[in-house]
Order: structure tokens, then C-alpha cells, then sequence
């Protein structure tokens, strides 16, 4: 992660886990369109709002392996960014290169997020495997990647990319014929706005559905002695007083 900005955590999934989380991507992804847009995808589909809808999805944002780096990187106290599905269709081209801390207006070297891309499917040079270019986090502003500097992450099913949110990357192209999904979870420094807005799509019910350390991820735990407080209190004790 420090020199590469990436690591690879193969088979952290696998057997019936795996297989059970295909089959809730699949319930996910039926009758959904491709994306409208060339930066999302013309040949992909996409679905948001999973909170409410975890399943089999659950114990992937929750993988104590992947926490240990995102906590090392961003502190014991983060929260989801964003946080979809993924299918890339044959035929979908490259995706453009660029960075998920670049939504924010913030200094090169600083962490504000680490994100993990866990693989439904086996991602290969030939599938739309997501492409980095290593050592980009280090990157000064303003430099971009040249397409030599960018290689596929190849790895088998039920593994995790875990990346630096200042990473170079992008989804690759997929000259198969099949589609490559994947579930990609952004983590944020918790006082920062995330992509998602998770607590009103999850809604107070949702939100109650959940367990406690899903709650705070999605955004309920506070930023600081004083930020993200409801009434005084720490949100977990007002939402649960206020049934």
C-alpha cells in the first residue's frame, strides 16, 4: 500500500460465500439499464442504495482484513463513501483514468479515502479487470497517466483490491464474453461528505435494521467531540431513544 498504493487480498471469499453473493448480485442487477453517461459506462450496469439491501453483501463490508488496512490509513473512526454494484458488459470500453479523492478539493498527500473493489468474477486483462497505474498516489497534481503506466489487476473471484483514494486507475476494457462485476466500496475520512448520501437513502427503519458497526459506517458514528452530534447526543443513542 505505501509504495504501490494497492494491495491485493486474494480469496478472501470463497465457496458458498462467494457463490451466495453472486446470486445476490444477480437479484440486484435484474432489469437494470446500462448507465447513460461515458464515464460510468454505456455498456454497465450499475446499482446504488445497497444498505437497505445487503444480503449476502454484508460480510464483504465488514471483512476484518480489509478494515485492518483502512483503519491504518484513515484512523478507527470512517465512513462509507461511495458504495455500489458493478457489471461490465462485453463490449464496454475503457473507463477514463482518474482518482476518487478528486471529487474533493484537497491536497494531493492527504488520505481521505482507501477503497476496496471486491471481484464477483475473475478479473483478467481480457474482462475489464480495473487498471492502476502504481505509485500514482505519490503522484504531484496535476500529472496523469500515460497508457504504458497502467496495468491490469489481475485476481481471481472473492478477492478484495484494497487502494489509496489518490490511486490512478480505471475500469478496463472488456473484450470477453461475459460480464465482470464487482462490488466497490468507497471508506472517507469521517468528516467529509461522502458520494452517497446513505443515511437518507437507508432511512431511520433501515438504518435500525442494521448493525451497530454498519450504522456507523454509513455515516451515523460522529467526525469529532462536536461534529455530527444530534441533540448533544451521539447519534447511536438518539436513534435508539427516539423509536
Amino acid at each position: 500500500m505505501e509504495r504501490d498504493g494497492f494491495a491485493v487480498l486474494p480469496r478472501l471469499m470463497s465457496g458458498e460465500r462467494l457463490d451466495a453473493a453472486r446470486s445476490h448480485a444477480d437479484e440486484l442487477l435484474r432489469g437494470v439499464g446500462w448507465s447513460d453517461n461515458d464515464f460510468d459506462g454505456r455498456r454497465t450496469r450499475r446499482v446504488y442504495s445497497l444498505l437497505g439491501r445487503l444480503g449476502a453483501f454484508e460480510p464483504l463490508l465488514t471483512h476484518p482484513d480489509v478494515h485492518a488496512l483502512v483503519a491504518a490509513r484513515l484512523g478507527e473512526v470512517y465512513q462509507f463513501g461511495m458504495l455500489f454494484l458493478t457489471a461490465v458488459d462485453p463490449g464496454q470500453g475503457g473507463q477514463v483514468p482518474h482518482f476518487d479523492a478528486g471529487v474533493y478539493p484537497l491536497p494531493r498527500d492527504l488520505e481521505a479515502g482507501t477503497n476496496v473493489i471486491w471481484a464477483l468474477d475473475d478479473f483478467t486483462a481480457g474482462n475489464g479487470a480495473t487498471v492502476v497505474a502504481p505509485g500514482s498516489h505519490r503522484w504531484p497534481a496535476g500529472r496523469r497517466p500515460q497508457p504504458d503506466e497502467l496495468v491490469p489487476v489481475v485476481m481471481p473471484a472473492g478477492s478484495a483490491l484494497v487502494y489509496s483514494g489518490r490511486l490512478w486507475h480505471a475500469a478496463g476494457h472488456n473484450r470477453g464474453d461475459r460480464t465482470r462485476r464487482a462490488l466497490i466500496c468507497e471508506h472517507i475520512l469521517p468528516w467529509l461528505r461522502p458520494a452517497d448520501n446513505h443515511l437518507l437513502a437507508t432511512g431511520l427503519d433501515g438504518l435500525r435494521r442494521l448493525t451497530p458497526r454498519l450504522r456507523r459506517l454509513a455515516g451515523l458514528a460522529p467526525a469529532g467531540e462536536y461534529l455530527g452530534l444530534i441533540g448533544g447526543q451521539d447519534p447511536e443513542r438518539w436513534l435508539q431513544s427516539n423509536v
